[in-house]
């Protein structure tokens, strides 16, 4: 089966249009990548809002769309945001691939041709990886809510007395016979010279 790909550019405001010419690289795509399964290009002011998400969802349902792209803000920020709308939409979400032409290209280039030109290799990219995605269903599995802290330096002492002290059950280990790590080794400290111990 051929995939029906649809590939959504945002202009972040001026975050993202203020170095690329947005129009210009979603027209691109709905162009030179339709041998590839792009049947729909689109861009938006602010992808990641409700109207942005509701114009995805729209184009999934009337469009037959099987897989997405957007190129936008980075996944860290905003790939649940577009899974969201593609699940929504009865789309798998994990046949949605995010790419970042705000933090990678937008903010790192000072010249507008080469922002362009990466844009756009960032979203064939993009759709060429979307290509062999899998729907997936997620796995839930119980979680054992004792920690094991491996080191009993000062960092490690530190962290299992947070973690005991949220009330968690917590197993500190050390591989030397006493704990305190090299902080223990020294005779005193700078700068009120107390005893390290």
């Amino acid at each position: 089966m051929t995939e029906r790909i649809g590939v959504y550019v945002c202009h972040c405001g001026s975050n993202i249009a203020g170095m690329v010419d947005v129009a210009g690289v979603a027209k691109w795509a709905g162009e030179k990548l339709k041998a590839r399964g792009v049947v729909v290009a689109r861009d938006y002011k602010f992808m990641c809002s409700s109207p942005g998400q509701d114009l995805i969802a729209k184009d999934i349902k009337e469009q037959g769309l099987t897989r997405i792209v957007v190129a936008a803000c980075s996944p860290h920020l905003h790939e649940k945001t577009f899974r969201g709308a593609c699940e929504q939409a009865g789309l798998n979400p994990y046949l949605c691939e995010l790419v970042s032409i705000r933090e990678q290209v937008s903010w790192v280039h000072t010249d507008k041709a080469a922002a362009n030109d990466k844009s756009k290799a960032i979203i064939a990219g993009a759709v060429e990886r979307v290509i062999y995605h899998e729907p997936l269903e997620p796995l839930y599995l119980p979680i054992h809510p004792a920690t094991l802290v491996v080191g009993g330096g000062v960092a490690g002492i530190q962290a299992a007395l947070e973690i005991a002290d949220g009330g968690l059950p917590v197993y500190l280990v050390e591989r030397e016979p006493s704990i305190g790590g090299r902080m223990a080794q020294l005779d005193k400290t700078y700068p009120t010279l107390d005893c390290s111990a």
